[in-house]
């Protein structure tokens, strides 16, 4: 496919991204890495931002009810700015809460959104003599260093807000008050600022250089599956599937007359197509490490399932599948593989289904077949649903059976 080029009015956000970055490289330049990262990783911090702005935003709204001794355009000023603070809490609960992916350039918006915000506040409340604005530099600021690991850039934003917050006190208000040694607590609060800064840069760099390594082992133990898998299917699987055409054209060719002879290779023909059906879980499994989703790993499963066993399967889908982790596709997977497994040896099944429900909270991933379906004691018999079901609550979801003289159907449930 071509990419088209983009133009100056295809996306606004694009160009107000375009705007920031460009401005970030102009004043610190581009010694510091400005990389993407993975939704998962900025989530988790960006959900303590989101509860932090609304603390803030409560603390906020007590101050302008309980008591207040403002003047009506002072009382205006800050009624604005916090409808600004609301405004882009609002946007980050709905990205957070509708599963939008988010990008170090918007945790970037909002952080300079934030200051600009709080140095409004401290302008209309009067410069340095209004410290309740002063001390929202410190969540501001530390928030920052979470979410940008390199330190050369956090230092350059502390400088930037450092040096806005001395102009502000400088020239707001009354200003300094230099025979109150104001002055000397100016450099003390802008000290303590580096202070922050500096311990949450490292702190979360040392977190984040440690994630980073574990994402390094996890991608060699992929690597390594991808290897196996492949491994199995030129060797392992393309043995048994020779067997197998061996014994299927000796059953066809075998005397009649000697059916003890017919059983046998029978029953060798039946455990080779086992056989070859337990090697499709690394086989086919490994296509999850490579980036399949889970629904075409699954649609690929079904198929194979129909030319070994030869009892048709289908996947019908319903909705669009949300972006999966890789361990949670993996447990799917070994969970829908199973409940195949326990259609194909025990239900004398005519046909199976693959159901993928994709709702806005939860996915239900259904094996219905058309079976003689399950005895009373099936909970017991075997490991498959004892692994089935840990596999379920291991994602934080449960596993359901229904069977009956009709068929079985085994259904999972786990939240996106």
């Amino acid at each position: 496919m071509t990419r088209q080029p983009r133009t100056r009015n295809q996306n606004p956000g694009v160009a107000v991204q375009g705007f920031l970055t460009a401005a970030v490289d102009a004043l610190i330049g581009r010694s510091w890495e400005f990389r993407e990262v993975g939704p998962d990783e900025l989530r988790y911090p960006a959900t303590i931002s989101l509860w932090l702005r609304w603390f803030i935003s409560a603390l906020c709204v007590f101050q302008l009810v309980y008591r207040p001794a403002f003047d009506p355009s002072t009382y205006t000023g800050y009624i604005l700015c916090f409808i600004v603070l609301v405004a882009f809490s609002f946007y980050l609960h709905y990205r957070l809460r509708s599963g939008r992916n988010l990008t170090l350039h918007l945790m970037l918006a909002i952080g300079a959104t934030d200051v600009v915000l709080i140095t409004l506040a401290m302008v209309i409340g009067g410069g340095f003599s209004h410290f309740f604005f002063y001390l929202l530099y410190y969540p501001a600021l530390a928030w920052f260093a979470v979410f940008f690991s390199s330190f050369r850039m956090s230092f350059s934003w502390v400088t930037l807000v450092a040096i806005l917050y001395t102009v502000v006190s400088l020239t707001a208000g009354e200003g300094l008050d230099l025979d109150a040694r104001d002055e000397k607590a100016l450099i003390a609060r802008i000290a303590v600022m580096y202070a922050v800064v500096g311990t949450v840069s490292l702190v979360a760099r040392s977190e984040r250089i440690r994630r980073l390594e574990a994402v390094a082992r996890e991608r060699e133990l992929q690597r390594q599956r991808l290897e196996m898998s492949q491994t199995i299917h030129d060797t392992t699987a393309q043995s048994a599937y020779t067997l197998g055409l061996g014994l299927e054209g000796a059953i066809e060719k075998a005397d009649n007359s000697n059916p003890e002879l017919v059983k046998k290779l029978e029953a060798m023909w039946s455990l080779t197509r086992s056989t070859m059906w337990a090697l499709r879980h690394p086989i086919d499994g490994g296509q999850i490490f490579s980036g399949s989703t889970l629904s075409e790993v699954l649609e690929a499963h079904a198929d194979t399932f129909t030319v070994i066993t030869s009892i048709p399967a289908e996947l019908a889908q319903y909705g669009v599948e949300p972006q999966l982790s890789t361990v949670k596709r993996s447990l799917l997977f070994s969970i829908a593989h199973n409940a195949l497994t326990n259609a194909f040896r025990h239900s004398d099944a005519e046909s199976v289904t693959i159901s993928l429900e994709f709702g806005e909270q939860n996915l239900r991933m259904s094996v219905s077949d058309d079976g003689a379906g399950l005895p009373d004691d099936y909970a017991v018999r075997g490991r498959g649903f004892r692994n089935m079901r840990a596999d379920a609550e291991r994602m934080g979801g449960s596993l359901h059976v229904e069977s009956n003289g009709n068929g079985t159907t085994v259904s999972c449930i786990v939240p996106n």
